[in-house]
């Protein structure tokens, strides 16, 4: 540690020094600008801690490792917790402007694995980085930078990386996609099945000042790795300057081109690339040539990033694309474009274009290998990610407890939606934005309740009156299942519209108790009620019996019919079989107390009718017609005792009855009709439908 430096040297290095620091801020503000607004705490908080770690870690013994004695070119062994000697001026110096350096190539991961990373997780990635991998590959290229010898085995196979495009930016890169790979995207990132979808920052015009930031404090970056103020210095600063504006503006009209707009973060990006691809050969390009490197570094930002993209790999600010990317092309372009003379007059370009490969590769397996393998092995033991209701939260309340008050706003909200009570309204903080914005919400909310209320109100209201249409249905459906055919009782529920059906054949049955009038004149009302109940009673079990309808009763008459509603051919024979029962049953009857026996005139005719639902209160189903008369008369024009039906129906009943013709009658509106009379019955129920799958039990 004997070399000294000029006072100009040492304060042009301090400044430089100052101005690399810079860029951690800029870093800073470009993460959180770029991430969304629940983790902006966190990335700022893991760029002010990351630097810390780096400045225990660099001091403790990664100074040591990257410039102290050489074993073998690969490690350093001395220097570690270095006191610097009084009076010397540049030992100090160069330690705070390597310690910088550190820091910066620490601080790329961050924002790469922003919005997932545990935070004790980033310290622990930002301590493998300052502490062990950063100071090693740096002591196989700048080992010797201290003392004025080169001890590293890259440098002596005369690899070039004059501000680290690979020991600073790709070593950042590298460790970053294998942290990537390990914690993998965050959630809704690349949805299954779908495309990726973008997350959009919080904070652009924050993020571009990050940016110009980081341009500025590059020209210390650069400028100030002459390790002293010489002529080589504004022209590195130029190249530096000229290399990020062509990458720039290709980078924006690319991604113009292709997307079809001018894509927010293409020009940020692009200037970064341009950035770190000049920094491995800032002293020995041309301003045309940097021109050239930095449109190149440009133009693969797009690409870069739709290739991630590919394979699921969740860059937050597009650190793989600028620093790992750029990086790499820009220590490549040594080997390309860098004026020998100025690298190493003895070197052939061949040479050199293979040595930085070999830099390239073997920083990268190093950096890349080793921070892989103990990420897997530290994620096995306890996961470096958040879980996913922290993630969805944010960082910045999960893992720092720290609040803003738009997140105050946005967990009180959360809060209404997840339990549905908005009887408070959320917080106002005067004078601010998000209180301007609270303000406004709670209206909102006032009139949501007064809304809720309204509606609660009427929803009790619909549901009493629902109640009671329901108990009105209820004695509506029980009064349709009593009086009428249960076919005609489900479809007058399921149609509120009228039901009236032409039948062309059917048989209907009408019976009248003879002179009923004249023997109830003598008798108690009740008496006559019971007398009617119990004969008509008997009838209704025989309409039952044999499925057919009764239509209605009037005093002392009887009116059934067959066929309808549920068409059935056999409805003749069915009839004629209930009216000889109903002979049968009545002449069993006697009252007792005028020892009178009891006796009807039954009429049956087959036609067509009508039928049909009368009423909407008191429902009758009824059917009326021309043969419905012609039946009528059949009863009224009819023998005591006696069956009499027409000609009609007499030809289809033969089978089962024997018939007597009876002769013509005289009908009103019909003329002569011609009449039988049912004499006895040939055939039982049982025997003419048996067969048919009819069941009759004994009357």
């Amino acid at each position: 540690m004997n070399i000294e430096k000029s006072l100009i040297d040492i304060l042009w290095v301090l400044v430089c020094s100052g101005l690399v620091l810079i860029m951690q801020g800029g870093f800073l503000v470009l993460e959180s600008g770029l991430t969304r607004a629940k983790n902006s705490i966190n990335v700022a908080i893991k760029n002010v801690a990351d630097f810390g770690v780096a400045t225990l870690l660099f001091y403790t013994f990664g100074f040591g490792l990257m410039f102290g004695a050489s074993w073998n070119g690969i490690i350093g062994t001395s220097l570690f917790s270095p006191v610097f000697p009084e009076g010397k001026a540049w030992p100090p110096t160069f330690f705070l402007f390597q310690l910088v350096f550190c820091g910066t190539s620490a601080t790329i991961v961050s924002g790469a694995v922003a919005e997932r990373l545990k935070f004790h997780s980033y310290l622990l990635a930002t301590a493998l980085i300052s502490g062990v991998i950063y100071p090693i590959a740096g002591h196989w290229c700048w080992g010797g930078s201290l003392t004025g010898e080169e001890h590293g085995w890259l440098a002596s196979r005369g690899f070039h990386d004059f501000a680290g495009s690979t020991l600073v930016h790709s070593v950042g890169g590298w460790v970053s996609l294998a942290l990537l790979l390990v914690v993998g995207p965050r959630i809704g990132r690349f949805p299954e099945g779908g495309e990726a979808k973008t997350v959009t920052g919080s904070n652009l015009p924050m993020a571009m000042l990050g940016g110009i930031l980081l341009w500025f404090g590059w020209m210390g970056f650069n400028g100030g790795s002459t390790l002293g103020f010489n002529e080589k210095v504004p022209g590195i600063i130029l190249n530096t300057i000229i290399s990020s504006g062509f990458s720039l503006m290709v980078a924006m009209l690319s991604a113009w081109l292709i997307k079809g707009f001018p894509e927010a973060t293409a020009p940020l990006n692009g200037s970064l690339a341009g950035l770190v691809a000049i920094t491995a050969g800032a002293d020995c390009f041309t301003p045309i040539q940097a021109a050239i490197i930095g449109s190149i570094a440009g133009a693969m930002v797009l690409p870069s990033e739709k290739l991630l993209e590919r394979f699921k790999i969740d860059d937050a600010v597009g650190a793989i694309p600028v620093h790992l990317i750029g990086g790499i092309w820009g220590t490549i372009a040594v080997g390309l474009f860098g004026n020998l003379k100025l690298i190493d007059p003895n070197i052939e370009r061949s040479s050199l274009l293979l040595t930085q490969v070999i830099g390239i590769v073997s920083v990268g397996g190093f950096a890349f290998g080793l921070s892989w393998c103990i990420f897997q092995l530290l994620n096995k033991f306890s996961s470096l990610r958040v879980d996913g209701d922290e993630e969805r939260m944010g960082l910045n309340i999960s893992e720092h407890k720290a609040t803003t008050e738009l997140i105050d706003l946005f967990l009180a909200m959360d809060y209404q939606r997840k339990t549905g009570d908005l009887a408070v309204d959320v917080p106002v903080e005067p004078f601010t934005e998000v209180g301007q914005i609270a303000e406004r919400y709670n209206l909102v909310l006032d009139t949501v309740r007064t809304t809720l209320a309204e509606n609660e109100k009427a929803r009790i209201e619909i549901a009493n009156a629902y109640e009671k249409v329901q108990i009105e249905q209820d004695k509506a459906e029980k009064l349709l299942l009593n009086i009428l055919p249960g076919s005609i009782a489900e479809e007058l529920k399921s149609n509120v519209g009228l039901i009236a059906d032409s039948h062309p054949n059917v048989s209907i049955l009408f019976a009248d108790i003879v002179g009923f009038t004249k023997i109830s004149a003598s008798m108690k009302p009740e008496s006559v009620v019971r007398i009617l109940n119990e004969v008509f009673s008997h009838f209704d079990v025989l309409a039952e019996k044999y499925g057919l309808e009764k239509i209605k009763t009037i005093g002392d008459a009887y009116m059934a019919v067959g066929g309808l509603p549920v068409p059935n051919q056999m409805h003749p024979l069915l009839v004629a079989h209930m009216a000889w029962d109903m002979k049968e049953i009545l002449s069993r009857f006697r009252l007792k107390r005028m020892g009178t026996k009891l006796r009807m005139r039954i009429g049956i005719n087959t036609g067509p009718v009508v039928a049909g639902v009368i009423g909407t209160k008191k429902f009758i189903y009824d059917i009326w017609g021309d043969a419905v008369n012609l039946a009528s008369r059949m009863e009224s024009h009819g023998v005591a005792g006696e069956i009499q039906v027409t000609e009609s129906t007499a030809d289809l009943i033969r089978s089962d009855f024997a018939l007597t013709e009876r002769g013509e009658i005289k009908v009103k509106g019909k003329g002569l009709v011609k009449t039988f009379l049912i004499s006895h019955r040939l055939r039982s129920p049982e025997e003419s439908f048996g067969n048919l799958g009819y069941s009759f039990s004994a009357s």
